[in-house]
């Protein structure tokens, strides 16, 4: 009876899981249980319905920070906006997310203006409203300077430790790499120690400040040794690994410096459908890959849309049957427009049309609904 249960429950939304939760102490106990999240989180990957854009939209309501959470299902594509406050951001001079898994957020929080580090990193679920707040790094606490280094996080799930892992690349201004993980069952930081595997790879960021995409058990994020290359870092054997890009890529980005061209050219990382994506945008064209086995050794190029008089073009989620969502950025302003095109792949060729939506929607973060929420030191 109590699998029966279960079952039913784990293929319904988180909204209406949530109301079950009043029923009886017996219902509660089985919808906050980790293998009941799980299972509703495994159902919740494959229902287009729990896939949602959860967008950054700063309202002057008392310094408060709101977020707008959109469906991507094709069949009710605005019908599901709400606005989710985050926790803890009454006096936030600034906020980032930095990525999303299984449900969950890494947002940081500045409450000081003009400072390079957030004051907190926080965890947080939008669909239960669940937060956490992470203790301060070693870095945080033993540099004096914070202009000395940037950094960027990912958020990813350790299938080996059954864990949530936090990884912090730091980058200082002499070149050197200090990285950091944090395992909430551990509820600490620890520095990656450098192995052999660094010898022979250079993990400095080609850019930073974008997020480090996560697949695969691996973040990602774009590197530069004595070429541009992706840089790999798996969370359960702490082992770094240099993924070869597109010979025409490394040639394209690399030849502006060598030759001082003058063209504005935009390279970065994605997850789309679960495969590590790749992107090149210059003053015309914007070119998307996908890495087709997770090997690392073939990038299939999808497609090559135009892109003049378009700041930036950011990949955001993948439809079935080919149709890919891409965000237009339209300038660089603070107030710059963001506009949603529905990108389809056939065999006649490309079609665009713009998603509608009912807010000036910012540069969003695709996340999976989930009632998954770990404890830090459990």
């Amino acid at each position: 009876m109590e699998e029966i249960l279960v079952n039913i429950l784990s293929r319904l939304p988180v909204k209406s899981v949530v109301r079950f939760n009043c029923v009886s102490k017996f219902w509660n106990t089985l919808i906050s249980h980790p293998y009941f999240r799980k299972k509703h989180l495994n159902h919740a990957k494959n229902h287009a319905r729990s896939q949602k854009l959860l967008s950054l939209d700063c309202l002057d309501d008392n310094n408060r920070l709101h977020f707008y959470s959109y469906s991507l299902s094709l069949v009710q594509l605005v019908k599901d906006i709400r606005v989710v406050d985050c926790p803890s951001n009454s006096n936030a001079e600034g906020t980032e997310v930095y990525c999303s898994c299984d449900g969950l957020f890494l947002i940081g929080i500045w409450t000081e203006p003009h400072v390079e580090q957030p004051s907190l990193l926080m965890i947080w679920n939008p669909s239960t409203r669940e937060s956490i707040v992470l203790p301060h790094s070693k870095f945080n606490n033993d540099e004096d300077d914070d202009d000395e280094f940037r950094s960027t996080y990912g958020l990813g799930y350790d299938s080996i430790s059954d864990d949530y892992k936090v990884f912090r690349l730091v980058m200082t201004k002499d070149g050197q790499n200090k990285n950091e993980i944090f395992a909430l069952k551990n509820n600490s930081w620890r520095i990656i120690e450098e192995t052999s595997s660094l010898d022979w790879i250079d993990c400095s960021m080609y850019s930073g400040g974008e997020f480090l995409p996560f697949v695969d058990g691996a973040f990602h994020w774009l590197g530069i040794s004595s070429k541009l290359s992706v840089v790999s870092f798996n969370i359960s054997s702490e082992v770094y690994r240099d993924i070869p890009l597109p010979e025409i890529v490394c040639y394209l980005t690399l030849s502006r410096f060598e030759y001082d061209v003058k063209i504005e050219v935009d390279v970065g990382l994605t997850v789309l459908a679960g495969m590590l994506g790749l992107y090149y945008k210059d003053d015309n064209f914007f070119n998307l890959w996908v890495m087709e086995d997770k090997h690392g050794s073939s990038w299939m190029k999808l497609f090559t849309i135009s892109s003049y008089r378009i700041y930036r073009v950011i990949p955001t989620y993948t439809f079935s049957d080919y149709q890919m969502l891409l965000c237009f950025q339209l300038d660089s302003t603070t107030r710059s427009r963001f506009v949603y095109r529905i990108i389809s792949v056939g065999s006649f060729g490309l079609n665009n049309q713009i998603w509608p939506l009912d807010h000036d929607a910012k540069d969003g973060i695709v996340y999976t609904e989930s009632l998954i929420f770990p404890k830090l030191g459990q």
